[in-house]
């Protein structure tokens, strides 16, 4: 195998013409590093940060150590951002180029920055955006909240658990997804994807979408579950969606008014059933939204003021709390 003979070689007599020496060597380079005889290419660089970084490139892996507090000023990070459990970041006016994860009650905020890779908190304290650019998905499981201002989410944004999310007055190139949270409020912001939210303890308040695709509320177990509607929240004002869902909320005061919807809107399951009234369909409305009354007076009794949305106050305590 491997051998040929040249019928051309001098004296006229066959000549052995090898080949795959250039093979040979390759594999021989591979098995000197498998046993350790060559050295192997560096593994990248691990940097600390427990205090304050200002104005560099750092070409590593950023690591906050447990119970740290990190601070990056306008500093490129050519790498991951690793924010072990009961640490504390804050980015602004910066980018990191990979991944940024976040622990075990840890917290994260970030300032017109940007993060290219994805997000992910686990069981983490919360994420504070403002002005910052997610070109992936942000995915949260467990946090105690998640609230994201003016800034933009390429990849959309997932949380799942017991904590609180809130959007205002910004895009989303992509889905919003919730599951079992506190509360999930989406106000003043344009949503290129479908908007989900299930099994929300105290309701959603929806307002001001815009180029939604559609919207789901379904198996919440009270709260208030109003979209578009300014009968309490008075800042509040239409939407523009694809279509709308509200199916087996229960306990909640339910308010659907003064939206434009292109496609269906569609109600079931709800006790009591959902009020409201002006709104624009171009499809089918069926269930118990195939004619919405207006809320009877007697749902008002017991409000003090009226609200304003997002509802974040309790967000906003927590953060001043843990930065204070």
């Amino acid at each position: 195998m491997g051998v040929e003979t040249d019928s051309h070689s001098p004296g006229g007599s066959p000549q052995p013409r090898r080949r795959g020496k250039r093979w040979l060597a390759v594999l021989a380079g591979i098995n000197l590093v498998a046993v350790g005889l060559v050295a192997a290419p560096s593994q990248a660089q691990t940097v600390n940060c427990t205090g304050t970084m200002i104005d560099q490139t750092i070409v590593a892996t950023v690591v906050v150590p447990s119970g740290s507090a990190c601070e990056l000023v306008n500093v490129d990070v050519d790498g991951r951002v690793d924010v072990l459990d009961f640490a504390d970041l804050f980015v602004t006016e910066s980018r990191i180029r990979g991944p940024l994860t976040v622990g075990l009650s840890s917290f994260a905020e970030a300032v017109d920055s940007r993060v290219d890779g994805m997000t992910t908190l686990n069981e983490s304290f919360g994420l504070n955006s403002q002005r910052t650019r997610f070109s992936r998905l942000v995915t949260a499981t467990n946090p105690l909240f998640v609230l994201s201002s003016d800034s933009t989410h390429w990849g959309g944004l997932r949380a799942t658990g017991g904590g609180q999310t809130v959007v205002e007055e910004g895009v989303v190139i992509g889905s919003i997804y919730t599951s079992g949270s506190e509360i999930t409020d989406v106000y003043d912001t344009a949503v290129f994807g479908p908007i989900t939210v299930i099994g929300a303890q105290y309701g959603s308040v929806l307002c001001k979408i815009g180029a939604a695709l559609s919207v789901t509320v379904r198996d919440g177990v009270g709260g208030q579950v109003h979209v578009g509607d300014p009968s309490f929240f008075g800042n509040c004002g239409f939407n523009l969606m694809g279509s709308l869902r509200v199916d087996n909320n229960q306990n909640s005061d339910i308010m659907i008014s003064s939206n434009v919807i292109a496609g269906n809107l569609d109600c079931s399951g709800n006790n009591p059933a959902p009020h409201g009234q002006n709104n624009l369909v171009g499809g089918s409305k069926t269930g118990q939204c195939a004619s919405l009354s207006p809320a009877p007076s007697s749902t008002l009794l017991g409000i003090q003021s009226t609200g304003v949305a997002p509802r974040k106050d309790d967000i906003t305590t927590l953060i001043a709390q843990r930065t204070g």
